[in-house]
């Protein structure tokens, strides 16, 4: 959750009041705009410049958002407003980047998730959306920020009918690391097939910009990876220390270019 070469955008969704609320409804309302503008102005204007500070914030936005969805979760007419203060903060944990804010996040997520499948199409498309992705999202942004894999991959070249020790542990470390990511680019890609990014045009847009940063990221290591798990198999598949690792196995994490959405294509 901290500085890497993969950066999911995050969106910011306005909540409008409604003429006919009661006075509480208003504060209601209200208060989740403050919060809502607080979370994006740690995102935008201090996180930038002072990554451990807004961790802080962030961290204490979480707590406190997470407060208010509980008060409110249960309660008749209040599940919107729920969700909402969930998926702030299911974004305040991811981006606070702190350890013990990782299971908060999947805490707020699920109970978010819950309210939202209660609901069915009265559920609030955005907060929704963003609920069912955020846990993808978190999970490849932290893989890529643990090692550059394209970099560890460039350390390693079998054509030259020699292997070293450290060529196979990174191999088989960056193999791991792939069995990691491909499930989590796959869930992206299949949110795809979620009917409301056809109606709503904004996130729409993020989702495929974001998707696109997964298979920017996945696609590429992925396809080096199998040429020099083929590298190997072709020059010292009878050497020793083997590799482990399969071109078969290699094949494997390759995800088709068809799984990418289709809609995305024309999407900037």
């Amino acid at each position: 959750m901290k500085n890497s070469n993969i950066r999911f955008v995050v969106p910011f969704l306005v909540i409008f009041l409604l003429g006919c609320a009661t006075a509480k409804d208003v504060q209601l309302a209200t208060d989740l705009i403050r919060t809502d503008n607080e979370l994006t102005r740690l995102l935008v204007e201090v996180r930038p410049g002072d990554t451990e500070s807004a961790a802080v914030y962030l961290s204490g936005l979480a707590v406190q958002a997470k407060k208010e969805a509980d008060e409110l979760n249960g309660v008749p007419g209040k599940e919107r407003d729920a969700i909402a203060y969930y998926r702030i903060a299911a974004t305040a944990y991811w981006r606070s980047g702190m350890t013990e804010d990782v299971n908060p996040l999947f805490e707020v997520v699920e109970k978010g998730s819950q309210l939202c499948i209660g609901l069915k199409d009265q559920a609030p498309d955005r907060d929704c959306l963003f609920l069912r992705l955020v846990i993808p999202f978190a999970g490849l942004e932290a893989k890529a920020e643990e090692k550059d894999l394209s970099k560890l991959l460039d350390d390693v070249n079998f054509n030259d009918n020699r292997r070293t020790e450290k060529e196979i542990e990174t191999m088989q470390e960056i193999s791991t690391s792939l069995n990691q990511s491909k499930p989590l680019v796959q869930k992206i890609f299949n949110e795809g097939a979620d009917e409301r990014f056809k109606s709503h045009s904004g996130m729409r847009a993020y989702y495929c910009n974001n998707a696109k940063k997964a298979k920017d990221y996945y696609f590429p290591v992925a396809a080096l990876f199998g040429t020099k798990v083929r590298e190997f198999d072709q020059n010292l598949s009878d050497s020793s220390p083997p590799l482990g690792i399969t071109v078969e196995s290699a094949d494997s994490l390759i995800i088709p270019d068809s799984e990418f959405p289709s809609f995305c294509q024309g999407e900037n």
